[in-house]
C-alpha cells in the first residue's frame, strides 16, 4: 500500500519534469514539444505573452534588439515597444502606411513609408534624424552596411544613401517598381524588381554587374550565402543563381507566386509560396526535402531558430514546424492574415497581423 502511494506521488512529478513520446518512449525536457525521431507532436499549443493594438493592419515585420520591438503599421506609425511587456516606448507618425520593415543599427531605426520617404529615427527616443524623399512609395525594407543604406522604391529606383546623413550616393533605375529588399554581400547589392529581373549592382558605385530575367515580377527578397543567390519570382519558381557569373544552378517550380523571401541555413532553403505550402529544399540541388500545407497563401518569410522554423500564413495562423521533417510542433491563430514575417529571440516569437495587432508568443 505504501509503495502504491509513493508511485502515485511520483508520477505527476515526473510528468511535470519531462515529456514522453508515446511511440518511441524517448524522454524530452518539459519545454520541448516534438519528437524528431518519430514525428509525434507532444503539444500543439503556444502561449500568448502580450499583444499590442495599432489602428490598422500590420504587414511590416518586427525587428527586435536590446529589449525593444520596432515595427511599422498601416496606420502610418512606426512603433517601439518593450519586448518584455509590449508597453509603448514611443511611436513616430509618417505621412503614409508603413509596409516596409525596420532595420536597426548603431542606435538608429531605418524604414520606408507609403509617403515616399525613407526615415532615419533615433532608436532610443524616436526623434527624426533625417528623411529622404524618393519618387514613389517605399515598400522595400532598408539594408545598412558599411555606412550606407540600400533600399528600393516604387519610382523604379534602387537607392544608396549615406546612413549617417541621408545624402544620396547613387541610384539605379530598373524597369518597374522595386518591392524587393536588397541584400548586400561582397561589395555587391542583390535585389529584385517588378520588371521581372534580379539585379546585381556594385555596392560602391551602383553600376550593373549582371541581371537575370525571370518570367514575372520579383517581389521576393534575395538571400545570399556561399556565393549563391536564392530568390523567388511570380513565375512560380524559386531560383538559385551563381552570385558571380549569374549562371542558373537550379530552379524549383511551386504552384503559385513566390513572394516569400528564402531563408537559407545548414544546406537547406526554407520559403513559402502562394500555393499555400511552406517548402524545404536542398540548397545544393533544389530537391524537395519536405513541404507543409497551410490553408492560405504563404507570403510571410520564414525564420529559423535551432531545430524549428517559424512562418505566417494567410489562413491567420503562425506556424512552428520541425526543420527536420516539416512536422507541426504548434500553431497559433490570430484574428487576421499574416504577411508579416516573424522574428524569434529569447524563446519568443514576434509578428504582426492584419487584425491590427503586434503579437508576442511564447
Amino acid at each position: 500500500m505504501r509503495l502504491f502511494i509513493i508511485i502515485l506521488i511520483l508520477i505527476p512529478l515526473l510528468t511535470f519534469a519531462s515529456k514522453f513520446c508515446p511511440k518511441c518512449g524517448k524522454t524530452y525536457p518539459d519545454e520541448y514539444n516534438f519528437c524528431e525521431d518519430d514525428g509525434i507532436t507532444l503539444e500543439k499549443t503556444a502561449d500568448l505573452i502580450w499583444r499590442y493594438k495599432t489602428d490598422s493592419l500590420v504587414v511590416s515585420s518586427p525587428y527586435v534588439v536590446d529589449g525593444r520591438v520596432y515595427v511599422g503599421s498601416c496606420d502610418n506609425y512606426i512603433y517601439c515597444l518593450s519586448s518584455d511587456s509590449g508597453n509603448l516606448i514611443w511611436r513616430y507618425k509618417t505621412g503614409g502606411a508603413v509596409w516596409s520593415s525596420p532595420y536597426v543599427s548603431g542606435g538608429r531605426v531605418y524604414v520606408g513609408s507609403d509617403d515616399n520617404y525613407i526615415y532615419c529615427l533615433s532608436s532610443d527616443s524616436g526623434n527624426l534624424i533625417w528623411r529622404y524623399k524618393t519618387g514613389g512609395s517605399v515598400y522595400s525594407s532598408p539594408y545598412v552596411s558599411d555606412g550606407r543604406l540600400y533600399v528600393g522604391s516604387n519610382d523604379c529606383y534602387i537607392y544608396c544613401l549615406s546612413s549617417d546623413s541621408g545624402n544620396l550616393i547613387w541610384r539605379y533605375k530598373t524597369g518597374d517598381r522595386v518591392y524587393s529588399s536588397p541584400y548586400v554581400s561582397g561589395g555587391r547589392v542583390y535585389v529584385g524588381s517588378c520588371d521581372n529581373h534580379i539585379y546585381c549592382l556594385s555596392s560602391f558605385e551602383g553600376s550593373l554587374i549582371w541581371q537575370n530575367d525571370t518570367g514575372d515580377s520579383v517581389i521576393s527578397s534575395p538571400f545570399v550565402v556561399d556565393d549563391r543567390v536564392y530568390v523567388g519570382s511570380d513565375d512560380k519558381y524559386i531560383y538559385c543563381l551563381d552570385a558571380d557569373s549569374n549562371s542558373l544552378k537550379w530552379r524549383y517550380n511551386t504552384g503559385d507566386y513566390v513572394r516569400s523571401s528564402p531563408y537559407v541555413i545548414d544546406d537547406r532553403v526554407y520559403v513559402g509560396s502562394d500555393d499555400n505550402y511552406i517548402y524545404c529544399l536542398s540548397s545544393f540541388n533544389g530537391k524537395l526535402k519536405w513541404r507543409y500545407e497551410t490553408d492560405g497563401d504563404v507570403y510571410s518569410s520564414p525564420f529559423v531558430e535551432g531545430a524549428r522554423i517559424y512562418v505566417g500564413s494567410h489562413d491567420n495562423y503562425i506556424y512552428c514546424l520541425s526543420v527536420t521533417n516539416g512536422k507541426l510542433i504548434w500553431r497559433y491563430k490570430t484574428g487576421g492574415y499574416l504577411s508579416s514575417s516573424p522574428y524569434v529571440i529569447g524563446g519568443r516569437v514576434y509578428v504582426g497581423s492584419s487584425d491590427e495587432y503586434i503579437y508576442c508568443i511564447k
